[in-house]
């Protein structure tokens, strides 16, 4: 159920707050009904809406990735309040000893029973070297075989779970390019599932943790890295196919995004020959609410009227000598 709730947020959530914010941040960056605002679907307003996006997505990821490491439930390590790796047995037997004290129902009542059941199996699994191992390995559903003695046998029941997340991962993404979604970095996404397969794969299947995951989560065990890293490539898959366009545009974005700058510097051009307010107008019209635009066109109207300027100025020049020439030849006439 979880799972959904989560693919629902990704659905709607970065699109409703980056609204929000941008929303907000409009409201106190621009005065009520200015001009300089830019309005819905101008390049500016797309940038300001993308940057946003980008940002929400971004930390909607870390989030959810937080949130399955926060979600855990309580292993057997700190059931006993021992580190992972790190006990003897003889501190084995002292936890279970204070921690069963402390949660027994006689002392308790029957609101620590379901606390004391799970401390007791906590102590009947790290007790036992091949349940602990086989524990590490794919957590508490594996330790319930009643047939498995050994740890291969405990390795081939535990294999069991973790066949279908590959599967039906690489499956989803098979049928998403046939129908031709989520193209964007298509080829990447089957290369770290891949990758993250045989990561696993060694995870699961050799004595000692893996040492890197160990260092950047030195307090969870081998199965629950693995969820997280599950969480990961879900989460990050679901991330990179909404902001992947926006931060690498594709080529027809390309093109769409270079013909209109043309329409907009076609527009400029037809500042520069309107003959009159009416066409001028029309043509401010087009560029209303886009800050960048305005400036433009400000910078260009500035240009024009010094042009015009200067123009006028050497006509008058021209006439000022015209008629200083004439006087001069009637004084000498």
């Amino acid at each position: 159920m979880e799972n959904y709730v989560g693919l629902a947020g990704w659905a709607f959530l970065p699109s409703f707050v980056t609204n929000v914010i941008q929303s907000i941040w409009y409201a106190i960056k621009y005065p009520v009904n200015s001009a300089a605002k830019p309005a819905a679907n101008t390049p500016k307003y797309r940038r300001h809406y993308n940057r946003i996006y980008c940002g929400v997505v971004l930390a909607y990821l870390a989030y959810t990735i937080a949130e399955v490491d926060r979600a855990l439930p309580t292993n057997a390590y700190e059931y006993l309040d021992l580190g992972f790796h790190t006990f003897s047995q003889k501190q084995l037997r002292t936890n279970f000893r204070k921690a069963s004290l402390l949660y027994h129902p006689d002392k308790v009542g029957q609101v620590g029973q379901d606390t004391f059941v799970r401390i007791r199996a906590a102590h009947e699994i790290l007790s036992d070297p091949v349940l602990k191992i086989a524990y590490d390995r794919f957590g508490p559903e594996v330790v319930i075989c009643s047939t498995c003695k050994t740890n291969r046998d405990f390795v081939n029941y535990g294999l069991t779970s973790y066949y279908p997340f590959y599967f039906g991962s690489g499956l989803v993404l098979t049928l998403m390019s046939v129908v031709g979604k989520g193209q964007f970095g298509r080829y990447w996404r089957f290369v770290v599932l891949f990758s993250m397969a045989a990561l696993e794969l060694i995870m699961v299947t050799r004595p000692e943790p893996h040492w890197i995951l160990s260092w950047i989560m030195p307090n969870r065990v081998t199965f629950e890295q693995v969820i997280i890293l599950h969480q990961i490539f879900v989460s990050s898959f679901i991330a990179i196919s909404q902001i992947g366009p926006i931060l690498v545009p594709s080529k027809e974005q390309e093109k769409s995004n270079t013909k209109e700058l043309i329409d907009r510097l076609e527009l400029l051009t037809a500042i520069s020959n309107a003959e009159s307010i009416g066409q001028l107008q029309s043509v401010f019209d087009v560029f209303r609410g886009d800050e960048e635009c305005m400036t433009q066109l400000k910078r260009q109207m500035g240009m024009m009227a010094l042009d015009s300027r200067l123009t006028q100025d050497q006509l008058l020049n021209e006439t000022r000598n015209a008629v200083q020439r004439r006087l001069w030849q009637r004084k000498t006439a």
